[in-house]
C-alpha cells in the first residue's frame, strides 16, 4: 500500500456525477493490465441506453477511489427493468479495504428504491476473485450464458 492511502480514511459512498469523471478515469489508468479485473456490460443494453442514476463513486480525502457504474435497463426476457453493475473499480491503493462491498451495498439498496429485483454482472468464469467477491455479495449464477465463435 502507497502512502497516498491510509487504513483510516474515511471513505464515503455518494451518488456519481459528471464531475467524477475524471476520477474514474484515473481508477481506470491505475488499474490497467493484472491488476484490472474484468467486468462485461450487458449488449445490447450498454448501447441503447438506460437509465444509468444508481451509479455510486466512494470518496476518500475529496478523491474518488472506487466507483460502481450501474444501469437499469428494460429486460425482455423478465418482462421487468432488472440492474445491471457495467464497471466497478477501485484503485489499487484502496483495495482490500472494504470498499467494493460498501459501494455495492449502496448501490444495491439504491437499486431497491427504485423497485428493481433483480440485479446482473457478468463476469469472466476464469476470475476467481471477481466471482468469490461477488458470491459473497449473494450473487449467484443466473439463468443467461455467453456464447461466443471465432472469426
Amino acid at each position: 500500500m502507497s502512502k497516498a492511502a491510509r487504513p483510516k480514511d474515511k471513505v464515503t459512498i455518494r451518488e456519481m456525477g459528471p464531475e467524477d469523471l475524471e476520477g474514474i478515469l484515473e481508477i481506470e489508468r491505475a488499474t490497467k493490465g493484472e491488476k484490472r479485473a474484468a467486468t462485461y456490460a450487458p449488449v445490447p443494453d450498454s448501447c441503447i441506453g438506460g437509465e444509468i442514476g444508481t451509479s455510486v463513486v466512494a470518496e476518500a480525502r475529496d478523491k474518488v477511489v472506487g466507483f460502481v457504474l450501474g444501469r437499469v435497463v428494460g429486460s425482455p426476457s423478465e418482462l421487468r427493468d432488472v440492474a445491471w453493475i457495467e464497471l466497478i473499480g477501485i484503485h489499487p491503493d484502496y483495495q482490500r479495504q472494504g470498499i467494493g462491498r460498501k459501494m455495492l451495498d449502496v448501490w444495491k439498496e439504491r437499486c431497491r428504491k427504485k423497485g428493481i429485483k433483480k440485479v446482473h454482472i457478468m463476469l469472466n468464469w476464469r476470475d476467481w476473485r471477481m466471482l468469490s467477491f461477488f458470491e459473497s455479495m449473494g450473487f449467484s449464477r443466473g439463468d443467461l450464458t455467453d456464447f461466443q465463435a471465432e472469426l
